[in-house]
C-alpha cells in the first residue's frame, strides 16, 4: 500500500512539474511578469508542507497537487487576459475603421435641413443658362448645321430649274476648263462645316461632364466629406478629359495629313502606317507625361515615387514586358517589311486564307472566308511564310481530262483543237513562252486516258475576272471536244 501511494505521489508531482514549466514558459512569452509570483507561491507551499507531520503528508498529497494545478491554471488564464488587453490597446491606438463607419453613414443620411442646405449650395454655384448652352451646343449644333447645309442644296436645285442660255454657256466653258458643271456640294459628313460643328459639339459635351463633376464636388462638400484635394476634383477631370480629347483629334488630323502625303486612303496607308504608329506612340507618351507632370506639381501626388522600383520590381516588370516588347517590335517590323497591308488577302503556310482587317501594335486581325475573325500575335505572324494573294498579278488554271481508250487515235487532233479553242476564248492567256501552256496526254489510266491542261493568265487569282475567264476556258474545252466527235470518259 505504501508503494502504491508513493507511485501516485510521484506521478502527481511529475504532472505538477510539467504544468509549472508550461506556465513559466507562457509567462515569459507574454512578458507579463507572472513567473516570479508562481515560484514564490510554490516555495511557500513547500515550506508549509515541510512543517507538517510525516503521517499527514501522504494523505494530503493528492489534494495539494490538485490545488496547485488549479492555482496554476488560474494564473495562465490571467496571463492570456492580460495579453488580449494589451493587443486591444495597440489596435485602438491606430484604428482603421473603428469609430469611422458610423459618422460616415450619418453624413449620408439626408434630412430636410441638410437637403435644403445642399440644394442652396448647388443653386448658388451653378447657372442653368450655362448648362443649357452647353447642352444645346453639344447635342443640337450638328443637326442644326446639317439642316441649313441641306437647305442650301434645295436652293441650288431651284436655281437649276430657272437656268438661262447664258448659264448653259457658262457651264460649257467650265466643262472645257476641266470642271464638271454637274458637280454638287460634298456630302454633309465630308464637309468642313460638319467637322467644325462636330469638334465644337464634342468640346461642349465634355463641358457638360465637367459641370456634372462640379456639382458632385459641391454635393460632397455640403454633406461634410473633407477628402484630400476635393476642391480640385473637377479641375483634374477637366484637365484629363480635354487632354485626351485633344490627343485623339491630333491623331485623326495627323493620319489625314499622312494619307494626303502618300496618296492613299486613310484606312490603308501602306508602308506609311509604320510612321503613323510611331507618331501615335509619341503623341500618347507626350500626353501621359504632361498629365503626370501636372498632377505631380499641382496635387503633389508623388508621381516619381510611383515610377521608382526596387531591383525585385524591376526584374518582375522586365520579365512581364518581354513578350509585349517582342509583339510591338515584330508589329513594327511587319509594317516596315511591306509584306502585307490592311485590306489585302493573304495565305499562310498553315493553310489560313483571309483578308487582313487590322494591323495593331500587338496583334493582327484576319477575316477568314467564313466571316470569322482570327487574331494572331505579331510575333507568331512574323515567323510564318506569307503569300500575299492581293499582289499576285497572274493566275493559273490546271485541269485533268479523261477520254476512252477507243478514242486514242483521235487524241492528238483533240489536243490541238483544245489548244486553239483556249487561245481564241481567253485573250489574257500567256502564250509567249514566259509561262508554260500545256495540253498533253499525260498517262494511261485503268480504264481511261488522262490529259493534263496547264494555262497561265494575266489576271489576278482573287478577282471576278479570274472566275469568268475560267468559265470561258471550260466552255471552250467542251466545244473543242464535241467538234472532234468524241466524248469525255464518264
Amino acid at each position: 500500500m505504501a508503494s502504491v501511494l508513493r507511485g501516485c505521489k510521484a506521478s502527481l508531482l511529475l504532472v505538477v512539474l510539467c504544468v509549472t514549466l508550461f506556465t513559466v514558459a507562457n509567462g515569459q512569452m507574454f512578458g507579463m511578469g507572472r513567473t516570479k509570483k508562481v515560484d514564490a507561491d510554490v516555495s511557500a507551499r513547500k515550506r508549509v508542507a515541510a512543517r507538517r507531520p510525516w503521517w499527514k503528508k501522504g494523505q494530503n498529497a493528492a489534494a495539494a497537487a490538485i490545488e496547485d494545478m488549479t492555482d496554476m491554471a488560474e494564473d495562465v488564464i490571467e496571463d492570456v487576459q492580460d495579453f488580449v488587453e494589451d493587443v486591444g490597446e495597440m489596435v485602438v491606438a491606430s484604428p482603421v475603421f473603428a469609430g469611422k463607419v458610423r459618422p460616415a453613414l450619418r453624413k449620408l443620411a439626408i434630412t430636410k435641413e441638410k437637403l435644403a442646405m445642399v440644394t442652396k449650395a448647388i443653386s448658388d454655384t451653378t447657372q442653368l443658362d450655362d448648362l443649357a448652352f452647353l447642352g444645346v451646343m453639344g447635342w443640337a449644333l450638328v443637326p442644326a448645321v446639317e439642316f441649313f447645309y441641306e437647305l442650301g442644296d434645295d436652293d441650288d436645285d431651284v436655281e437649276e430649274d430657272t437656268t438661262s442660255d447664258s448659264d448653259s454657256a457658262r457651264d460649257a466653258n467650265a466643262a472645257t476648263n476641266g470642271h464638271d458643271a454637274t458637280d454638287k456640294k460634298k456630302p454633309f459628313l465630308k464637309s468642313i462645316a460638319y467637322h467644325i460643328a462636330d469638334h465644337f459639339s464634342q468640346f461642349c459635351r465634355i463641358g457638360v461632364g465637367v459641370y456634372a463633376v462640379d456639382v458632385f464636388e459641391i454635393l460632397l462638400a455640403s454633406l461634410g466629406f473633407n477628402f484630400k484635394n476635393l476642391d480640385q476634383l473637377s479641375e483634374v477631370f477637366a484637365k484629363v478629359a480635354y487632354s485626351v480629347w485633344a490627343a485623339e483629334r491630333i491623331k485623326i488630323f495627323k493620319r489625314y495629313l499622312i494619307s494626303k502625303a502618300v496618296h492613299r486612303p486613310v484606312n490603308d496607308l501602306g508602308r506609311a502606317g509604320i510612321a503613323d504608329h510611331i507618331l501615335d506612340a509619341a503623341l500618347y507618351g507626350l500626353t501621359a507625361f504632361f498629365l503626370l507632370d501636372w498632377l505631380d506639381v499641382s496635387l503633389g501626388l508623388g508621381i516619381k515615387s510611383m515610377l521608382t522600383f526596387g531591383s525585385a520590381g524591376t526584374l518582375v516588370v522586365s520579365f512581364a514586358s518581354k513578350d509585349l516588347a517582342g509583339q510591338l517590335i515584330n508589329g513594327l517590323g511587319l509594317a516596315a517589311s511591306d509584306k502585307l497591308y490592311e485590306g489585302e488577302r493573304i495565305r499562310l503556310d498553315s493553310g489560313v486564307v483571309g483578308v487582313v482587317e487590322k494591323m495593331g501594335w500587338m496583334e493582327t486581325t484576319i477575316r477568314l472566308d467564313d466571316e470569322h475573325f482570327l487574331a494572331m500575335g505579331n510575333t507568331e505572324l512574323s515567323n510564318k511564310r506569307i503569300i500575299n494573294l492581293s499582289r499576285t498579278k497572274q493566275s493559273t488554271v490546271t485541269l485533268t481530262l479523261r477520254f476512252n481508250y477507243n478514242d486514242i487515235d483521235e487524241l492528238p487532233k483533240v489536243l490541238d483543237n483544245i489548244k486553239a479553242s483556249i487561245r481564241a476564248a481567253c485573250p489574257k492567256l500567256i502564250d509567249d513562252g514566259s509561262r508554260p501552256f500545256r495540253v498533253v496526254w499525260s498517262d494511261y489510266g485503268s480504264n481511261h486516258l488522262e490529259v493534263q491542261i496547264e494555262a497561265h493568265f494575266n489576271i489576278p487569282p482573287i478577282s471576278p475576272a479570274y472566275h469568268a475567264n475560267r468559265e470561258n476556258m471550260l466552255h471552250s474545252i467542251n466545244g473543242a471536244v464535241k467538234e472532234s466527235g468524241i466524248a469525255f470518259k464518264a
